[in-house]
């Protein structure tokens, strides 16, 4: 975004005394460019944000010429050259995506050329917790993205991908005309970046990969530099704890950044050291859908694992105890 509009956002948010931070502001202006003129009322219902709030946003707004009123609340020219700025075309809309958990025709429509696609994917390595999801379900996760606004305009990491996320976005991409600001993929496996980078070969957004095994530390270049994390991390508590800590070090210094983890249901004693272990970090748990994502195998947790999304407060502390010799499953058998 220009200086300019930086300034005009960065003015209502100190003078409307936002808690929830930027993304908050990105998600009320998002939802009036798509279905104004809206109620401050049904905004509030909409975003999950208390109604004085969205009120005294919307006076801010309308006193720097953002909002105009209409039955309801409309952007200006200059509100839609914002929107228009933070990377949202209007291309596809969030609120027409109505289900988080069945695949909108929109992306049923990918399957066969995400099929093609995945062909001559690498073939699955056990000893680090790889298992593929469905094509459906990779596609179901991107879904999941657009209609949280985690996709256009963001800075996403992809934290493992060896059930390539990152060719269903490019997908959707090339499909829809809607694009993210830049992609990071991190994984361990060379076969994966390789695979993926090979059918970016013609795309000018290029994601960035980055080899790294994270007991190393996530790389300095992927510090305070993302949006969205989306990750299926090893099945443990500690590659759990791995995964999540170091994706939570990408994000940008801000409230309201948006983490999507995958990750079966624990005996009772670990699922609480998890949740233990969000709160510690300072993540919010905003949802988590049951057997959201299907397997090719994975036998063990019956082909499904769980979807969470949270979301970072203004208490971010990363640094959590790990066990290194307990992070993938067979490490402790």
């Amino acid at each position: 975004m220009d200086y300019s509009s930086n300034k005009i956002l960065d003015g209502v948010l100190k003078s409307s005394n936002l808690s929830e931070g930027f993304n908050s502001l990105r998600l009320f202006l998002r939802y009036v460019f798509e279905i104004g003129p809206i109620s401050t009322k049904d905004l509030s219902s909409l975003i999950g944000i208390p109604l004085p709030v969205v009120s005294s946003l919307r006076r801010e707004l309308e006193k720097n010429k953002v909002l105009i009123r209409s039955n309801g609340m409309l952007l200006s020219d200059l509100g839609i050259d914002l929107v228009n700025q933070m990377g949202i075309s209007g291309n596809m809309k969030i609120s027409e995506i109505t289900s988080s958990t069945n695949l909108s025709h929109l992306f049923e429509n990918l399957i066969p050329d995400l099929e093609k696609m995945c062909l001559n994917r690498p073939s699955y390595n056990s000893k680090i917790d790889q298992s593929h999801v469905t094509v459906e379900t990779t596609l179901k996760r991107v879904q999941y993205l657009i209609k949280n606004d985690a996709f256009e305009g963001r800075d996403i990491l992809i934290l493992g991908d060896d059930d390539l996320t990152s060719l269903a976005i490019l997908l959707c991409m090339q499909k829809y005309q809607i694009f993210p600001k830049q992609i990071s993929v991190v994984d361990i496996d060379d076969r994966i970046l390789d695979f993926i980078g090979n059918h970016y070969m013609q795309s000018h957004i290029k994601p960035k990969l980055v080899n790294l095994d994270l007991s190393d530390g996530i790389d300095q270049d992927l510090l305070n530099k993302h949006d969205v994390f989306i990750t299926d991390p090893p099945y443990t508590v500690d590659g759990f704890k791995l995964f999540i800590s170091n994706a939570v070090k990408s994000l940008k210094n801000t409230s309201g950044n948006i983490g999507i983890i995958s990750f079966p249901n624990p005996p009772v004693d670990n699922y609480l050291l998890i949740q233990k272990t969000l709160i510690q970090m300072g993540l919010l748990f905003r949802e988590m859908i049951p057997g959201f994502n299907r397997y090719i195998g994975a036998s063990i947790h019956g082909s499904t694992t769980n979807l969470i999304r949270c979301t970072t407060s203004n208490q971010i502390n990363a640094d959590v105890d790990i066990n290194m010799s307990q992070i993938y499953t067979q490490s402790r058998e």
